[in-house]
């Protein structure tokens, strides 16, 4: 059965022949399922059980941000459907995750604890799944946790994934989220996250999507919290057949926020992209700073690649920036390293390792890092990049 989503709301309507406004999603998406997102172990301080949905609603109504949706963001009625608890995705999203989701897996910190392990679970996805899942991450007073999802199945599989994180990060609170993403080429994945910060808490996101058909990213952190902050650093690979949409929002509601985030992508073939990043600055965010970049790579002429950074201003007392970054590797380059032995072909692999590289490495596990390596090397062989 064919289904339509509305996704990936901007906070504030554009120029609507851009046709960034927001996401439509058509197809055979309805989900089946939940998947196992249990542990077998975890260290002490760190506990896991599941919620029912309504358990997890009633969760989040609790720790949600207790500021209300505003009605008008700087001075323009929002498009979004208000949520409890605000994602990239949206509240349609939410919805939609409702169909397959049956339990909710609740993983929780106790105050004061520093884990220099990170937790780790692996999804794997099989051929013709329709599968979703869901987690609430609660970090407690000045602890702080690492954790890596990784999302993966074989190569030429198809199916449908979807899954939604939220965050709560008490005050001190620390979390660094590693999302991967290793699908088969006739997947579509949606990876939705929300986080509230609370004051001086941190948040540092590593993203990459690098399989499947079509990939969802949304992220949406709000800075509640005197002096909290949040770190992005996210890449993608949009080649042949490929289409990657991604949404990004961080409101700062809290003084002496920071928010600092990047974007690294690499476009080839027929592949499509539409990025959204967007720094909201709300009344009260006094000396807070935000930074948004993206770069792209260009492999050939024939992507399509859609950019819009948005910064959103109510305060006066802050600083904002975005830039974007996109094109192909110039001819000196490639004069200089044809010079040197080195084709043209083998230099984008170089600049394509290098780039995602660069973000790989941030991910605390080893053997992940190689899996990721050996996953944008099979691109190469499978010519989705050049």
């Amino acid at each position: 059965m064919s289904e339509t989503l509305k996704i990936a709301h901007i906070p504030s309507l554009t120029w609507n022949r851009l046709g960034v406004n927001e996401t439509l999603v058509e197809g055979d998406l309805a989900l089946t399922g939940d998947v196992d997102t249990r542990f077998e172990t975890l260290p002490d301080g760190v506990t896991s059980r599941t919620l029912s949905p309504e358990e997890a609603k009633a969760f989040l109504a609790e720790h949600a941000p207790k500021e209300a949706p505003e009605a008008v963001v700087a001075g323009k009625v929002p498009i979004y459907h208000p949520q409890t608890f605000g994602t990239g995705l949206g509240a349609d999203f939410d919805a939609y995750l409702a169909q397959g989701v049956k339990e909710v897996t609740l993983l929780e910190t106790a105050d004061n604890l520093t884990l220099t392990e990170p937790i780790r679970w692996d999804i794997e996805c099989r051929e013709g799944n329709h599968v979703a899942g869901s987690e609430l991450i609660h970090v407690g007073r000045n602890s702080s946790l690492t954790l890596i999802l990784c999302v993966h199945s074989d190569e030429k599989a198809s199916g449908v994934f979807g899954n939604s994180t939220k965050v709560v990060l008490e005050d001190g609170a620390s979390l660094t989220l590693a999302k991967v993403q290793m699908l088969g080429s006739g997947f579509t994945d949606f990876e939705d996250t929300g986080a509230a910060l609370k004051d001086n808490a941190h948040l540092d996101v590593i993203q990459l999507s690098l399989g499947g058909k079509a990939s969802y990213l949304g992220c949406q952190s709000e800075l509640n919290g005197k002096g909290s902050t949040m770190e992005a650093h996210t890449g993608y690979i949009a080649g042949r057949d490929q289409t990657v949409d991604v949404n990004y929002n961080t409101i700062q509601r809290g003084q002496k926020t920071d928010c600092q985030m990047h974007f690294d992508g690499v476009l080839d073939h027929n592949g499509q992209k539409t990025f959204r990043g967007t720094i909201d600055f709300r009344k009260g965010a006094k000396g807070s700073t935000g930074d948004e970049q993206e770069n792209v790579l260009l492999l050939s002429e024939d992507p399509l690649n859609r950019t819009l950074p948005i910064i959103l201003c109510e305060e006066e007392d802050v600083e904002g920036r975005h830039g974007a970054s996109i094109g192909r590797l110039e001819d000196d380059m490639l004069f200089y390293l044809a010079t040197r032995g080195i084709s043209e072909r083998q230099a984008q692999e170089i600049m394509v390792r290098a780039r995602l590289s660069a973000i790989t490495r941030l991910i605390p596990d080893e053997t992940l890092q190689i899996d990721i390596r050996d996953f944008i090397e099979d691109a190469f062989r499978k010519k989705t990049l050049s």
